[in-house]
């Protein structure tokens, strides 16, 4: 099957129905799915004709005789209620079930890893944390480090990480897991990179368990005070990794420099592309790509594609355009995981791009046009006429 004109779909917490407009020809493919009618439908003389809400199953023995009817009265769509096949439940199971390959990142180690990085800041915030608390999270870095050689859809993986939470431990570990996931796609057969960026990139906020609560969840814009408080968190980052015994230079360098700008003006030392280490310049495009993608209590979180857009359109300057076309060959402008729409109506879940084909990803169907599930999987390549 070939089709094209890919459409995202963000609507994955969302249980509510979804309204096309179906051709009347078409409405007996329709009976077997849990579709109702959207709208009342009136005769010529404005005699009710379908009531809204009454379920197209219930006139599937008369479906013939409804089309005729319609087709005499000038209507040539009937609106549909389909059921949403984006409620969170679903997708998860449906991603679950596609293959062992797609989830390279374990749920337990997934949830053990939020709920350590969660706890040892914790710790630090209480001043009740040990130099082994820090060497721990450290340690789960290397493990992560790890899985990523073996995570062709590292995207799957974060998709499912941040619907359990929204903070920092979530986000340490994304931008750990496509910290580590950049340098190895960057250089592979160094796994030394990969691994002390995912090390850096699960102790990158850590200094932001020194930073107070009411500015590191403000709801509104810091002011220039509070916002020069927040500036802090690198440095702070640094002093207590290095308090805890991690030394190496490329993982300080992760924690230090994740808030520099390839073209200057970031923070704490407004370097730029002449002084920055390529470990900065990887980090600041993952830390980057994953605060834009989630939520936070300040904003609504942006969809993968726009995120995309936005790091390559208006803050491109910000970035090494190395690391960025990385990031866009491996993730594409439709991250594994997405929900698409495809242009025939069908409904499926990204499972990654082909080479340098970033704008039409593979997906595989989950819903037919007809808004009937597929047993039987189903993998397309859009794009191809």
């Amino acid at each position: 099957m070939a089709l094209s004109n890919v459409k995202q779909r963000e609507d994955s917490d969302a249980p509510s129905d979804i309204v096309r407009e179906i051709p009347v020809e078409e409405l007996d493919r329709f009976c077997a799915s849990k579709a109702v009618v959207a709208n009342d439908i009136a005769g010529p003389t404005g005699a009710l004709l379908i009531s809204r809400g009454t379920p197209l199953a219930n006139m599937a023995s008369s479906i013939r005789s409804l089309q005729a009817q319609l087709r005499k009265i000038r209507v040539r769509v009937l609106p549909l209620l389909l059921p949403n096949p984006a409620a969170k439940n679903e997708l998860d199971s449906f991603i679950r079930g596609i293959e062992p390959g797609m989830m390279p990142l374990e749920p337990e180690l997934a949830h053990q890893t939020v709920n350590q990085v969660e706890e040892v800041l914790e710790r630090i915030k209480e001043g009740a944390y040990s130099t082994q608390d820090v060497q721990d999270v450290a340690e789960r870095g290397r493990v992560l480090a790890q899985r990523i050689a073996n995570a062709p859809h590292l995207m799957f993986c974060l998709g499912q990480v941040r619907n359990w939470d929204e903070y920092t431990s979530v986000h340490s570990m994304n931008v750990a897991l496509l910290s580590g996931f950049l340098a190895e796609k960057m250089f592979p057969g160094r796994p030394e990179m990969a691994e002390f960026m995912t090390i850096g990139g699960i102790l990158h906020d850590l200094g932001k368990a020194k930073i107070p609560h009411s500015v590191l969840n403000k709801p509104s814009r810091l002011t220039d005070d509070e916002f020069a408080v927040m500036k802090r968190h690198p440095l702070l980052g640094v002093d207590l990794a290095t308090e805890s015994e991690i030394t190496d230079e490329r993982t300080l360098e992760v924690i230090k420099r994740h808030h520099e700008c390839f073209s200057g003006g970031g923070y704490p030392d407004n370097l730029n592309k002449d002084t920055l280490t390529i470990e900065a310049r990887i980090a600041a495009v993952a830390d980057v790509f994953d605060a834009l993608t989630a939520r936070r209590v300040y904003k609504e979180p942006m969809p993968g594609r726009e995120a995309l857009a936005t790091m390559t359109g208006a803050m491109a300057s910000h970035f090494d355009p190395d690391v960025i076309r990385i990031l866009l060959l491996s993730v594409g402008m439709y991250p594994s995981g997405s929900l698409v729409e495809l242009s025939d109506g069908s409904v499926g879940v990204v499972i990654g791009t082909e080479g340098a084909n970033v704008i039409y990803p593979k997906v595989l169907l989950w819903y037919d046009r007809y808004g009937q599930q597929i047993t039987d999987k189903q993998e397309v390549q859009t794009g191809i006429q």
